[in-house]
């Protein structure tokens, strides 16, 4: 293709970004090994009731930001240690690398963020995926996105999947241990059945929306309906800021929870994801910026920092900072689309680059580690449940293997140590046909684009020694051809373990699809489905599973691992 054409593509794809919004958003094996076949859980806690959405009547009168309770867990509970350490998750949502402080990011001003990293340990190479559903799948599970058939692209508003129930998340384990659990934010894991919903999913509490992205002043998604619901029922507060939302609600949530218990708290924010818009006083704040959309994100990140500021500020004020895990990071890089920076990095969110995949991250745990560290260790999002459990001192209750790893040691006492595992990531958003994966051991790295159109493929290599070119400008293809084949191999044979029912990006939904008005009432008249222990199989039949994996090869599989 001349550069004219390439142009006129980029420009093409720009455009639809722009339209649509696009969100944003791996094992410790040498070899990939075969799934397990999954059995019914049988260690999963009780889940608080699902709360079915009442009538609320004229939208245009707000119902009230509501005031959190306690789970419904007795805190004389034998198994509730109150000693052990409270736990908080804040994500961010295409925050670029550069777009933090401590990175060198002129134009922000995130002393909060800065703070966290600063009083704690600053991880160097933490690893998320190109984008936000498959990050926030393997956050959760401690396991690889691909499993579920949901590391190619995220969950659109028009889908009706979302991560399986009979996975076991990070907030159960923890809700099982005695904790009480809360999540305000964002989901992005499920929105049109119960069994998706967070208040299933091991949280008490749940403020805040169930897709990628809704407008930061009126709640609505981009492709229409209303998104912002407390425990499955909407509430309104038309005209408020979303990170100002989220931030009063994660401060009400920690002032009124029951002091008598442990909690893990998660707090995935929206922001600075699009659509870009700031509150008036932060944009006057920033006027010096000449670039619209520019300052625009610079205002959003300083609200992200504001909450983080304030959840700090009430760790302090409540005198349970020193025994509380923070953990930061973003779900992916920054998108050039939307103002994100990734410098020195190369790449963005939605590449297999490392601009798109390593984050800016750190957590602190005062009792524990000494701040002012830095630390070189590769670290997957997919470490994080098996070690966030282990910090705490509670058993995992998963019943499937962990493909992260627990790095306890390094994060608290500095080990830096080469993994065997191979990272793997992949996305093909936004343009459909166009695969960009990428494997990583040790100190190689191996970037595969590839083009399928209609009769041809074309599949470019760029591999890169990240300890001599962290920034991938180098690329050795040519000079290790069987390092090429080998890495090649590798990804070809983790893909084929890809559902074949998995999604791939679809940038607009069927013209048949209609949005729901409000997606709390959608979800519960969504109701009737068979129970979500019951495994579905190929047209009802389960002994033809395994002659139509046989069939598939290499394109995937028709069993769920």
């Amino acid at each position: 293709m001349n550069i004219r054409g390439k142009s006129m593509v980029f420009l093409a794809t720009a455009l639809l970004m722009t339209l649509l919004l696009i969100p944003a958003c791996d094992g410790d094996e040498s070899t990939p090994s075969p799934f397990v076949t999954p059995t019914p859980g049988d260690n999963k806690s009780t889940p608080t009731p699902f709360v079915t959405p009442t009538p609320v009547g004229n939208k245009s009168t707000p119902t009230p930001l509501l005031t959190p309770t306690s789970g419904g867990h007795d805190p004389t509970d034998s198994d509730i240690v109150l000693s052990q350490p409270n736990v908080v998750l804040i994500v961010a949502d295409d925050l670029g690398w550069n777009d933090v402080g401590y990175h060198g990011g002129a134009e922000f001003e995130t002393p909060n963020i800065d703070r966290l990293v600063q009083e704690g340990v600053e991880f160097d190479r933490f690893y998320a995926t190109p984008i936000c559903t498959p990050t926030r799948a393997a956050l959760l599970t401690g396991r690889d996105a691909l499993r579920f058939g949901t590391a190619y692209s995220t969950i659109m508003p028009w889908d009706n999947f979302g991560l399986p129930p009979q996975e076991h998340l990070m907030p159960e384990s923890f809700q099982q241990a005695g904790y009480q659990t809360a999540m305000i934010g964002k989901w992005h894991l499920g929105h049109t059945i119960r069994a998706h919903h967070p208040n299933e999913r091991g949280f008490d509490y749940f403020w805040g929306h169930l897709n990628t992205t809704v407008s930061y002043f009126t709640h609505e998604v981009l492709a229409g309906g209303y998104d912002m619901q407390l425990n499955g029922e909407s509430v309104y507060a038309e005209g408020e800021y979303a990170t100002y939302l989220a931030n009063e609600q994660t401060v009400n949530w920690l002032q009124n929870r029951d002091k008598t218990r442990p909690f893990f708290l998660y707090v995935p924010y929206l922001a600075p994801h699009s659509p870009l818009e700031a509150p008036e006083e932060l944009l006057s704040k920033y006027s010096y910026i000449e670039d619209e959309n520019r300052r625009t994100y610079v205002a959003m990140v300083d609200a992200l920092d504001q909450g983080v500021g304030q959840i700090l500020d009430t760790l302090d004020t409540e005198g349970i900072a020193d025994n509380t895990i923070v953990l930061f990071f973003s779900d992916n890089g920054g998108t050039q689309y939307f103002s994100g920076d990734n410098t020195p990095l190369r790449g963005y969110k939605m590449d297999a680059f490392e601009g798109a995949t390593r984050v800016a991250a750190g957590l602190r745990w005062p009792d524990r580690i000494e701040g002012g560290t830095k630390l070189s260790q590769v670290i997957s999002v997919m470490d994080m449940f098996p070690t966030l459990t282990a910090m705490a001192g509670i058993e995992p209750q998963n019943d499937k293997p962990f493909d992260g790893m627990n790095v306890q040691r390094s994060i608290e006492n500095g080990e830096v140590f080469e993994r065997d595992d191979y990272l793997f990531f992949i996305a093909d958003e936004p343009t459909p046909g166009t695969t960009r994966v990428s494997v990583m051991h040790q100190d190689w790295k191996l970037v595969q684009i590839i083009d399928h159109l209609q009769t041809t493929a074309t599949v470019e290599n760029y591999l890169f020694n990240l300890k001599e070119d962290p920034t991938e400008q180098t690329n050795l293809a040519d000079e290790h051809p069987e390092m090429v084949d080998d890495f090649a191999a590798r990804i070809k044979e983790w893909r084929s373990q890809h559902p074949i029912a998995g999604v791939h990006t679809h940038v607009v939904p069927h013209p048949g699809w209609r949005a729901p008005y409000d997606y709390a009432e959608a979800m519960a008249a969504y109701d009737g489905l068979i129970d979500e222990e019951t495994e579905v199989h190929f047209m009802g039949n389960h002994d033809l599973l395994e002659f139509v994996d046989m069939t598939y090869g290499e394109k995937g599989k028709a069993t769920y691992k």
